[in-house]
């Protein structure tokens, strides 16, 4: 998009409808019942393959640039997804983009993690507009702070399916904590992906090589035992 007068680029109503338009083809809504836990981290902004747009529309698009994925030089969604994902480690926008400094500046206070950063940290999100990005932040301080402090993060999302996402990962967190019981089936797929990227359970990471509940898990259970020096 650019800014010379006549082109789509300054036209406030335009952009709405083009919005509008690309919204409805979204891939992977986190509305769905079906969202899968690892997808909220595997979303085409931090593929290492997605070209933000230039102006206000690479604020929520841009480019997919993957030859693996069925969108490669498709104009995708910035918190949509595919099969074919690929982490890049950070989040990719035009770096006039308002939400990105918003990001980078709430990891700066979770990496800090001293109590007066947390409060204004807790200020901010309550008032954060973009929702996924409110959700994402929280279940990382989740991670971070004590089984005791959890609900007073916990209670900053919204009441419905995002706050049910956070009670879900606190109640993994406190089950990781107590060592994995029970079988893979019962365990979430953000659970499984972590078990198979952390344990040093050889059993454990047979099991969740063999019967981990994506292609994905699978495979980084298999790679962690091979490494570990596993059959």
């Amino acid at each position: 998009m650019t800014g010379i007068p006549g082109h789509a680029g300054p036209n406030v109503s335009e952009l709405s409808a083009i919005h509008r338009r690309w919204i409805a083809e979204r891939h992977r809504r986190t509305e769905d019942p079906d969202y899968r836990e690892e997808w909220y981290y595997e979303q085409c902004g931090s593929c290492r393959f997605w070209l933000p747009l230039s102006g206000e529309l690479g604020r929520d698009y841009g480019a997919c640039a993957n030859p693996a994925s069925p969108f490669d030089g498709r104009v995708r969604f910035e918190h949509d997804g595919c099969e074919a994902f690929q982490e890049a480690g950070a989040w990719s926008t035009p770096e006039d983009h308002e939400a990105h400094r918003r990001w980078r500046l709430y990891l700066h206070a979770l990496d800090g993690m001293d109590e007066r950063g947390l409060v204004l940290l807790r200020d901010a999100l309550a008032a954060e507009p973009d929702r996924e990005m409110a959700l994402a932040v929280v279940l990382r301080a989740l991670e971070a702070v004590g089984a005791s402090e959890r609900q007073e993060w916990i209670e900053l999302v919204p009441p419905g399916q995002d706050r049910e996402h956070a009670e879900s990962r606190a109640r993994d967190l406190d089950f990781l904590a107590g060592g994995p019981r029970g079988v893979p089936d019962d365990w979430s797929d953000w659970m499984q992906q972590r078990l198979a990227a952390t344990s040093s359970d050889l059993a454990m990471l047979d099991i969740l090589a063999q019967a981990g509940r994506t292609k994905r898990i699978r495979r980084m259970a298999a790679e962690r035992r091979q490494a570990m020096g596993g059959p």
